[in-house]
This record gives C-alpha cells, structure tokens and sequence, in this order.
C-alpha cells in the first residue's frame, strides 16, 4: 500500500532550481517570488552564471516591491560536469525544479539529478520534459522520453512525487529559427503549408504552469503528467500576427524541406538532429481546457506572445 507523504504544513517549502537562468526558468523564479501566501517559499538557485542571476534579480527587484522576497533567494556555482556542489546544498530541499536541454548526455544527467535529489530527501521534482510522441520519431526528443521513463520507474523515488511538463513548440522558437528573416526581410520562413496547423505554447505559460505545481500542496498533482499546448496557428495566421503586433506587414515564405533543413544548419548553427526535427515535426493536438485549469487562466495566444516580445523583433 502506498505510504502517504507528509509534510509539516507551517514550515515554507526550499525549492531548489536547476534551469533558472532562460526564459522559462526566470520567469518561474518571478513567479515564485511573486507569491504572497502565508508561508512565502525560500528559493535556491543552482547556476555555472551567478552573475546573470544576479541581473534577473534585480530586474525582479523593482517589479511591486518585491525586493524585499528577493532576499530569500541563494545562488549556488555549479554546472552539470561536477556535480559536487549540487549534492551539496540540495539537501534539505524539499522541491525541485529540473529544466536540462540540449546538453551532452542529457539522458544521464537528468536521471542522475534526479537520484541524487530524491536521496537528499526532495520529495517533488516538476521535470520539463517534451510533449509525448512516437519514440524514436525524432532523435532530439528521445532523451526526454527515455529520462521521463527512468526517472518515473527509480526505485530511490519510493514514496516521493515526480510530475512531469510536455511543452510543445515554443513560441520563443522564433528567435533562433527566423529573427534575421523577420527583422531584416519582415519575412517568416518555415517548410510547413501556409495553411497547416501548427501547436505552439508560450515559455511564459509553462513557467506559470510549474510555479502553480510548486506552490499547490504535493499531492495534489501526486505523479501527474501534463502536456501543454497553448495555441494553434498556421503560418499565414503567425505572420499575420506578427504584422499586427509588430506595426508592419510580415509575409510567410514557405520553402521547400531540403532548402529549409540547409537554412537551418547554416543560419540557426543546428545539427541534423535539430535541423531534422524543426524542418520537418508535424504533430497537432488540441487545445484543451486542461492548460486553462493549470494556469488558473485562458493560455497566451501567439498574438499576445507576440506583443510580449514586439521590442526583441524589430
């Protein structure tokens, strides 16, 4: 019979954060910080870049006041070679959050934190995976698939709680696939069919999405699995939104698969696995209402997202 898991519901948690220094795992510390409950979390985050930490921080600072939260934060040096100083302040945490992509071994290393987590005592890890496909469809996605299965099935998880997230594509996507084409030529390029239907989800949204995770007692997510998506639009509808969120008239260039997958490796630095997936990654879900209810409101639509980010695309 399963043992159910206790925690002492006057104590704050320690979230601890491996990934905080994107777009996603900033804006989860912002969101952390931002709570005002009754038992105001403490917050570590581990990073091979204080010093740009240090920079979120003080942008968080002057958002409502917040500064005074901010000081309930520590900042560890460490990387994903030596390990040492994770095992080191993890203890006594009782959260993780875990973001690792696009790294060597990424498999390994994912497990490995995890292991080294639930042996110090955490009792939830909200892992950011990737949304669940065929496996071996794509070999960027596989080590995501293979990490989530391991680090489910860990026999050192015993009664502690594992939730995973399965983003979809990232609207912020766009910075690496085509800002040049948009801001130079105000031109979106992609393989797919003007008119194909495409799943994106905001960076900020998933973010959202963890914090919430974090903050709501243990179990009450248990060892959920949540795929997000936030928003579908075609081509044409993206560069229309782009038109209007940018002040200026983008059109969609559809270039054919092997001219793609070339642009990709040339202009974006991608391998092929990456240049294989982006050029040619055609799966489509619906939006249902379970991103609604996780986010406690409607997802960003790409319009919106678009908006957000209107200064980084001119």
């Amino acid at each position: 019979m399963k043992r159910a898991i206790t925690i002492n519901k006057n104590e704050a948690d320690r979230i601890f954060v491996v990934g905080g220094t994107g777009k996603i795992g900033s804006s989860l510390v912002h969101e952390l910080v931002k709570y005002s409950g009754a038992h105001q979390p403490t917050i570590t985050i581990y990073s091979r870049s204080p010093e740009i930490v240090n920079e979120q921080l003080s942008l968080i600072a002057g958002d409502d006041g917040i500064d005074k939260k901010t000081k309930n934060i520590t900042i560890i040096q460490g990387d994903l070679e030596d390990l040492t100083p994770f095992e080191e302040s993890i203890v006594g945490h009782t959260r993780l959050f875990l973001l690792v992509a696009d790294v060597p071994e990424q498999r390994e290393k994912l497990i490995t934190l995890s292991e080294k987590a639930y042996a110090a005592g955490v009792k939830q890890i909200v892992d950011i995976e990737a949304k669940r496909i065929s496996w071996r469809s794509y070999s960027l996605i596989d080590p995501h698939l293979e990490a989530e299965k391991a680090i489910y099935a860990l026999p050192i998880r015993k009664y502690a709680y594992y939730v995973t997230l399965r983003p979809t594509n990232f609207m912020s996507n766009i910075f690496f696939l085509c800002l040049d084409t948009i801001k130079n030529d105000s031109v979106l390029v992609d393989a797919a069919d003007p008119d194909e239907d495409q799943e994106w989800i905001s960076p900020f949204d998933i973010a959202l999405v963890a914090a919430n995770i974090l903050l709501d007692p243990m179990e009450k997510h248990g060892n959920a699995a949540y795929d997000l998506v936030g928003d579908i639009k075609t081509p044409l509808q993206r560069a229309a939104s782009l038109s209007t969120a940018l002040g200026r008239t983008i059109t969609y260039k559809q270039l054919p698969v092997t001219e793609y997958y070339a642009y990709l490796i040339r202009n974006a630095k991608m391998d092929h696995k990456e240049a294989f997936f982006f050029a040619t990654y055609r799966e489509v879900s619906k939006v249902t209402r379970r991103t609604a209810l996780l986010l406690g409101r409607a997802p960003e639509s790409f319009e919106e997202w678009a908006f957000k980010n209107k200064n980084k695309l001119v």
